[in-house]
């Protein structure tokens, strides 16, 4: 069940920025560090965004970039502009903008995953938001 709930929420934060024949390799390796550290994982609150950590530490030696998809038929239906305008946000900017925005998580989620605290996440959203309406040309939500 904890595999079932944890994996795809994972693989969808990872997606965003690994390419994507590594997300596979980073999901195992952040499942791996799970069943090893079964006792301790299984009682947090938020196991994923703390499974996202130990993927992101264990894969930082490989090359990142925001929806770096490798294959044209794999990739997701988005504004063409909106790789290259998350690659020119902050990287903090970035990381809260994809997990809250395209991976849905609450603030509290992804604060903890990225170590910092919910309302530097809510700043962080707010603003990455703005500049990516900026570079992309969008005027109002909508």
């Amino acid at each position: 069940m904890f595999v079932l709930e944890v994996e795809p929420q994972l693989r969808k934060a990872l997606a965003g920025h690994l390419p994507e024949g590594t997300v596979s390799d980073a999901v195992a390796e952040a499942l791996g560090y799970a069943w090893e550290h079964r006792e301790r994982v299984l009682t947090m609150d938020r196991p994923a965004g703390y499974l996202y950590r130990v993927a992101q530490s264990r894969t930082r030696r490989r090359k990142q970039g925001w929806m770096s998809w490798d294959g044209e038929d794999s990739l997701p239906d988005v504004e063409p502009g909106l790789p290259a305008a998350l690659a020119g946000l902050p990287e903090g900017q970035a990381r809260a903008v994809w997990l809250v925005a395209a991976c849905g998580w609450r603030h509290v989620e992804a604060a903890e995953a990225l170590g910092v605290s919910p309302s530097t996440i809510a700043t962080q959203v707010q603003r990455g938001l703005l500049r990516l309406r900026t570079s992309l040309g969008v005027k109002a939500d909508g």
